[in-house]
């Protein structure tokens, strides 16, 4: 009776709900816990797979479980809801375990019931915390993945699955599979560097659809950082821009095609105005060599005023000749005469020709000139000129700024089959950077818009790209992108 005493006041010290059941799975015995729980009597609990002690859901399921147990002597464990003596069903984790004697006899089992309904719905909680996260996730009309720091795939939502035709294994196992090959080496070296300067990445590459087409998307990528400052995660954006590239080409086109076209339609007003300019020049030669007749004609002939005369008429020949050239160069689009260039002298070259606006404008150069850079083909004073450019604009950009050091840096570097040129001021910047690449767009009071417009018209001519990017800190930067000749030029 002792040792009887003692095990129930030690398992009535249990927080579970404990009972003993026979081999065949009667309810002998339970603690305190499980009467106060329930509410009920020992008798009544015998019979639990009849009363309303188990949740209707889950009687059958444990019912089926329990006897498999008994049957095949192996433990028990299901969790179900059970009713309070409140009228409340609570989730709990049930495990029946077998005591055995020497001989491996079953001789009772003990069941441990323990409460884990705030577990499970915590657990209710966050599952459809997530499946709304997801659901909003693949809801956004947008491409969207996301990357750890070491850029590799974690999650991509439905609409990049299916504009990539792939599954979520397949695009995190080999996210660089659908990219151009071409561009691979672009999109890796400018994550690695965005990575390593810890801003974020505006990029165009290509990507191959789910029907086998590339088309041309823009990728924004912007880093998660942790409490010290290191990224940890990447969240990315795909936008499929090739509709828009193909119609900003088309445009461009029809642009020139339409310049063109106006320049020809001009020339019927403007023929006035050529007659009368070269009518001058012509009228003056006529004149001028009838005079020539009469100063040969006299006995003697007067040399020294034929001679003058002459003069007069190389003078105005030459000047309707120029009057001509300038008319054919006005309505005729010349070719760029390439020849073979070092992208680092002609750098070198342009700072010299503007050492004195960068002096007067207190500007510090800095240039990083990658060496050993293969030679390209180009219009040397056409890409001088757009350096040229490019550089004049970055220090008109930095002609207000008094807060801080007006720096420029120029820096040339190999990037797959391309060499990439980079001028970065740290002047006002744009705020619209979609616009200042087209014919007419200007931010200065006297400007006529056309200086990037054509440096675009010449890098384009060359099969180049130029782009413009915002600094993180202030500014801009201009990158100019050029091939690399084929067939051992370089």
């Amino acid at each position: 009776m002792r040792s009887e005493l003692t095990f129930r006041q030690l398992v009535d010290g249990i927080s579970s709900l404990v009972a003993v059941l026979t081999p065949d799975g009667a309810v002998e015995f339970v603690n305190r816990q499980v009467l106060d729980y329930f509410g009920k009597t020992l008798e009544e609990l015998k019979a639990w797979t009849s009363t309303d002690a188990v949740h209707p859901d889950d009687l059958q399921s444990a019912i089926t479980v329990w006897s498999r147990s008994v049957g095949n002597g192996q433990p028990y464990d299901i969790e179900l809801r059970q009713r309070g003596a409140d009228g409340v069903y609570r989730w709990f984790h049930a495990q029946g375990l077998p005591v055995r004697d020497a001989d491996g006899s079953i001789l009772r089992w003990c069941v441990l019931q323990t409460d884990i309904d705030e577990r499970k719905r915590a657990e209710e909680k966050l599952l459809r915390s997530e499946q709304e996260l997801r659901q909003i996730f693949d809801s956004v009309p947008a491409m969207i993945a996301v990357a750890n720091s070491q850029g590799r795939g974690e999650s991509v939502n439905k609409r990049t699955l299916d504009y990539l035709g792939t599954t979520i294994e397949e695009f995190v196992d080999r996210p660089l599979k659908a990219v151009h090959p071409d561009d691979q080496d672009l999109l890796r070296s400018e994550w690695q560097r965005s990575n390593a300067l810890r801003q974020p990445m505006d990029l165009d590459h290509r990507l191959k659809r789910f029907d086998g087409v590339y088309r041309w998307v823009h990728i924004r990528a912007e880093p998660l950082f942790d409490n010290e400052g290191w990224v940890v995660r990447w969240y990315c954006v795909f936008t499929d821009i090739d509709d828009q590239r193909n119609a900003e080409a088309a445009l461009r086109q029809t642009r020139r095609k339409l310049s063109a076209a106006m320049q020809i339609a001009t020339v019927a007003e403007l023929s006035a105005s050529i007659a009368h300019e070269i009518n001058q020049p012509l009228t003056s030669v006529v004149t001028n060599a009838h005079a020539c007749h009469a100063w040969l004609s006299h006995d003697p002939p007067n040399l020294e005023r034929a001679r003058a005369t002459l003069d007069r008429i190389i003078r105005d020949g030459h000047s309707a000749a120029e009057v001509v050239r300038r008319i054919r160069a006005l309505f005729k689009e010349a070719a760029p005469a390439k020849s073979l260039l070092d992208v680092n002298r002609t750098v070198a070259e342009v700072l010299r020709v503007l050492s004195d606006d960068l002096s007067d404008n207190s500007i510090v150069v800095e240039t990083e000139l990658e060496g050993d850079l293969p030679m390209i083909e180009a219009d040397q004073v056409q890409l001088q000129q757009t350096l040229i450019n490019l550089v004049r604009n970055a220090i008109e950009a930095m002609n207000g700024v008094t807060d801080r050091t007006k720096s420029l840096l120029l820096r040339s570097r190999r990037q797959g089959e391309e060499i990439l040129i980079e001028i970065r001021d740290h002047g006002i910047g744009v705020k619209d950077r979609s616009l200042i690449f087209e014919p007419f767009f200007t931010t200065k009071e006297s400007g006529m818009g056309m200086g990037l417009s054509i440096c675009r018209s010449i890098v384009e001519a060359h099969g180049g790209r130029v782009w413009a990017t915002a600094n993180v800190d202030a500014g801009m930067t201009f990158s100019v992108a050029l091939p690399v000749p084929v067939d051992g030029m370089a």
